[in-house]
């Protein structure tokens, strides 16, 4: 037997617990039941790494009741990579369908049908939470800028003649978009600070920001002109009068000046300087 069988023996038993393959590589019975030590290392790094990953869900949720769901979401994903960091991107979708029951067995269907029972309050904006959890981590991970549009980048621009207008800029790599309910978001706030005296009651759907700034992330909710504003300089870059444009099309009262001000405070935009 080659040693890529053997692996893949291995990760099949660590993933689902199917012996079957792994047994030709064992002497007897007793080496498999050892084997166990090595899967339930394996859920409980990917559960620990869930956990990390989606603090406010597991807040939210209670420690017991998280885990129950992330033991699921290990049997549906497991991980491909050989590293842990980041893991659960799926989770937020897995989420939503684990309470819409899709794509379940029988099996799972009936115990799910117990758990929505127990579980129907806490699953009130969890989705939503999550996806804010994922994006504060992918924030928090993300790479550094290449090159942040300073106030001093501006003044000296403005004293070589150039029209800021004219710039290319785009969004440093920190900054994500998320689309929630404006009460999940509060939720999430409240879960983060031990605070709900601001609790939003309100289940509009609004966008979210979230950037790093000084190594700490940051999260805001937009109003429209600033998400056509966002939107625009996600990705490749574009004039600021693009952007500007975009902006004042969904209000013409929106205040470019002070929106291009709290970009520069707050290193949002990156430019190539020559």
């Amino acid at each position: 037997m080659s040693t890529e069988q053997y692996i893949d023996a291995f990760a099949q038993y660590l993933r689902n617990g199917d012996s079957t393959g792994i047994e030709i590589f064992c002497e007897n019975s007793s080496h498999i039941n050892r084997l166990a030590v090595y899967r339930n290392g394996f859920y409980k790094g990917c559960i620990d790494a869930l956990s990390a990953n989606f603090p406010m869900c597991e807040k939210k949720l209670g420690a017991e009741r998280f885990r129950e769901m992330a033991r699921l979401y290990v049997d549906h994903f497991p991980p491909e990579q050989g590293t842990l960091v980041g893991y659960g991107i799926n989770f937020p979708q897995f989420l939503e369908n684990l309470f819409s029951d899709i794509e379940l067995n029988d099996k799972e269907s009936v115990e799910l049908a117990e758990y929505q029972q127990i579980t129907s309050d806490s699953y009130t904006n969890l989705v939503n939470i999550a996806q804010l959890d994922y994006a504060w981590l992918k924030s928090l991970m993300s790479a550094d800028s290449n090159g942040t549009l300073t106030i001093e980048n501006v003044t000296e621009l403005l004293e070589q003649g150039i029209e800021l207008t004219d710039l290319n800029v785009r969004l440093n790599p920190s900054v994500f978009l998320v689309q929630v309910y404006e009460n999940a978001f509060s939720e999430w706030i409240s879960l983060k600070t031990n605070n709900d005296d601001d609790l939003y009651e309100t289940a509009n759907v609004s966008f979210v920001m979230l950037w790093r700034i000084q190594g700490a992330v940051q999260a805001r909710l937009l109003t429209l002109a600033e998400v056509a504003l966002m939107q625009t300089l996600l990705g490749k870059s574009k004039p600021l009068s693009e952007a500007f444009e975009a902006a004042l099309t969904i209000d013409e009262n929106f205040d470019v000046s002070d929106a291009f001000t709290a970009c520069l405070q707050n290193e949002l935009l990156e430019i190539k300087i020559n």
